[in-house]
């Protein structure tokens, strides 16, 4: 059992700010599905505060904090994270329609420091120049977007939670960028091989995401490991790397092997959302697909290919059924 969160009940002007938030997020909502709009509502509005939300989230419905256009443009560094600064945020339901390319950027980033990704505002300020030119409404950072440390532990449940979900939002968000001069960072080439390899179209070159790119086409030519190995690919965090790989190798397997990309963004969708499902079954235009992750097997028309296994997350860790056909999450 988890130990118990001391902290005392936030503010009645808390409260007040919960309630906005929740009001201007469902008021900004737009799907052709109304059920669906009602239905993500009704579950965000089972959390009668920020608290209660945070600990418990919405379930079955996952909701991503997004910062608000005129916010993100404004600041003049990239700001954390708080529960004191609801009013620069949207809530969005991780569900199919919600998360748009066309009103939703994804932004990838080095950390210059452990303290902050960006001190200075060095790189956010030609970010907001090229971003201000363009139209959308919601951006996500994780430093903005994520209950960074220290974490109270109802922060922590969220922030593991929405990291484990992350992939849904690059495959669904617009994908922007600022990189410094290169350094082999794992989960920048992982940030940049999910948005590729479940993208139809190619990713535009730049001096900043060249070798990024590069190295995912590398990956797909020679291999994952090779190519961690060769460049010096490197995480934070051992688990970091125990857990990526495997997902690296996935995409790459499913790349290589010319599975329809929409059917590539469904099995992903699937490690996304069923953390612990052994087993996951579909059909696809190349036919049945079986997927057991923590075996490292797929077996498509009862061919059969290897990856490394994945890792089982603890028991901690965000998870849902034992076993998935289609989902229509993100």
């Amino acid at each position: 059992m988890p130990p118990l969160d001391k902290t005392p009940p936030r503010s009645g002007e808390s409260s007040v700010a919960w309630k906005s938030l929740v009001h201007r997020s469902v008021k900004a909502w737009h799907h052709p599905d109304q059920e669906l709009i009602t239905w993500a509502r009704d579950c965000l509005q089972t959390s009668t505060s920020l608290d209660e939300f945070l600990a418990e989230g919405s379930k079955p419905v996952v909701f991503w904090f997004f910062q608000r256009r005129e916010v993100f443009l404004s600041q003049k560094t990239i700001r954390k994270w708080s529960c004191d600064c609801l009013d620069d945020y949207i809530l969005l339901p991780a569900l199919d329609g919600f998360v748009t390319r066309s009103e939703c950027f994804f932004v990838s980033h080095f950390w210059q420091t452990k303290e902050h990704p960006d001190p200075s505002g060095d790189y956010l300020k030609p970010l907001q120049q090229d971003l201000r030119l363009q139209t959308w409404s919601y951006i996500w950072t994780d430093w903005t977007c994520l209950p960074q440390h220290p974490r109270r532990h109802i922060e922590e449940l969220y922030f593991r939670q929405t990291l484990q979900t992350m992939s849904g939002i690059i495959r669904n968000a617009g994908f922007v960028w600022y990189y410094p001069p290169f350094e082999a960072r794992l989960w920048i080439l992982y940030e940049v091989a999910e948005y590729m390899l479940t993208c139809s179209g190619e990713m535009l070159r730049t001096p900043d995401n060249e070798k990024f790119v590069s190295h995912v086409h590398e990956m797909l030519q020679v291999g994952v490991r090779p190519t961690i190995q060769k460049h010096g690919y490197r995480s934070t965090y051992d688990g970091d790397m125990e857990f990526l790989t495997p997902w690296l190798e996935l995409l790459v397997l499913l790349t290589n092997l010319h599975v329809d990309i929409d059917d590539v963004r469904r099995l992903m969708s699937h490690i996304t959302w069923h953390s612990k499902t052994a087993a996951i079954w579909t059909n696809s235009m190349s036919g049945l697909i079986r997927l057991d992750r923590f075996e490292g097997e797929l077996i498509i028309n009862e061919e059969h290919y290897t990856f490394t296994p994945f890792p089982r997350l603890g028991e901690d860790q965000y998870s849902e059924s034992e076993m998935v056909g289609f989902d229509h999450k993100p």
